[in-house]
């Protein structure tokens, strides 16, 4: 999974990232990467039950990608630029409040403008695709020569929904439309995880509040203090409750990032577990256990023949896999079983 943190200067979009990941990024360049390991504590308490195993948490990395001079702002995103997005399976906003005053409305109606402006130069550069796209199809069709109905049909609504400013997002396409024009990455089709960064003055219940109309379907936002989640990274894990604590936060925002990216992606994850290594794995709702096979190994979904299954809190709370057997908790799975959040799976196979 890949997060991609964009915005103009100045808005505290690298503060932000040196808080996910504890890296300064390269100055200069167009994206800078780093790499976290997903809290899990059902895979920490799943090791101990297995201790000598190695714990391989799932993982995610955030893309620092270059901050937009304001001057740039209804142009449409470079092409380079674009290419590092379309990688992206989350692209994450950060717009800076802490340099604004006046009320909390009023604060609000001025995030609200970047926004919208962000979302100008997403559909800008997706206008560009389509465009593109769709004049090849229809040069094709000119010559006589067959195109993809499929694709054409795609790009037509594209189209229609973009010169209507809808972000790609919101319309409906066929499973052979969405899958025709999957390699496009068009970015208003990717989910929208806003980040608002306050002032330390600022009041960002209020402002959560007041800017709750713009979430909606694959569009979510956070208030946070870049600045304060910098020094939450900053202190020895032993002493993080207690500042937490103080500053009247629930949890820091790497933590509710990654809530909110799983809810938007639609992922939950399941376990493999035994002597050698104890794993999480993110996949999407709604995946057979022949396809989370193959996320562990291709083999294992070439030579698929049924999955062990239990629950998580079933194995926690007897301890060892036999106890689940002899219990009737273990169940054998066959291919189109839909994995479900928490699964520890153990898949037999023949190759």
């Amino acid at each position: 999974m890949q997060i991609a943190l964009i915005g103009w200067q100045a808005g505290g979009k690298s503060t932000l990232f040196t808080s996910l990941t504890g890296l300064e990024p390269a100055y200069g360049e167009e994206a800078f990467p780093g790499m976290v390991e997903i809290p899990d504590d059902t895979l920490d308490r799943l090791h101990e039950l297995w201790p000598v195993a190695k714990k391989i948490p799932a993982k995610v990395q955030y893309l620092d990608v270059a901050g937009l001079a304001h001057e740039e702002k209804r142009s449409g995103f470079k092409r380079s630029m674009t290419n590092h997005l379309q990688n992206a399976g989350v692209l994450c906003p950060v717009f800076g409040a802490f340099q604004e005053s006046g009320s909390t409305e009023e604060v609000a109606e001025m995030m609200r403008a970047l926004i919208e402006d962000l979302e100008t130069e997403l559909l800008l550069s997706d206008m560009q695709i389509a465009e593109s796209r769709a004049e090849k199809i229809a040069s094709s069709k000119q010559r006589g020569i067959k195109v993809d109905a499929a694709e054409d049909r795609a790009i037509t609504k594209v189209l229609d929904a973009l010169n209507e400013e809808t972000p790609l997002r919101l319309i409906e396409l066929g499973a052979e439309e969405e899958k025709a024009i999957r390699s496009y990455a068009f970015l208003t089709l990717k989910p929208l995880l806003i980040v608002v960064n306050k002032g330390e003055e600022q009041d960002g219940e209020a402002l959560q509040a007041a800017l709750s109309d713009v979430e909606g379907d694959l569009k979510r936002l956070i208030v946070l203090d870049a600045q304060v989640e910098a020094e939450i990274a900053g202190l020895p894990e032993e002493d993080r409750g207690d500042f937490l604590e103080d500053m009247g936060i629930e949890s820091p925002a790497s933590e509710r990032l990654l809530q909110e990216s799983f809810y938007l992606l639609g992922l939950i994850r399941f376990f493999t577990v035994g002597d050698d290594e104890v794993r999480s794995w993110p996949i999407r709702k709604g995946t057979p256990a022949v396809e989370a096979a193959g996320e562990i190994h291709s083999d294992l979904q070439r030579g698929f023949i049924r999955a062990e299954v239990v629950p998580s809190a079933d194995l926690l709370e007897l301890g060892s896999m036999s106890a689940c057997r002899d219990k009737g908790l273990l169940r054998l799975e066959g291919k189109t079983y839909e994995v479900r959040d928490g699964d520890v799976m153990h898949v037999r196979f023949a190759v």
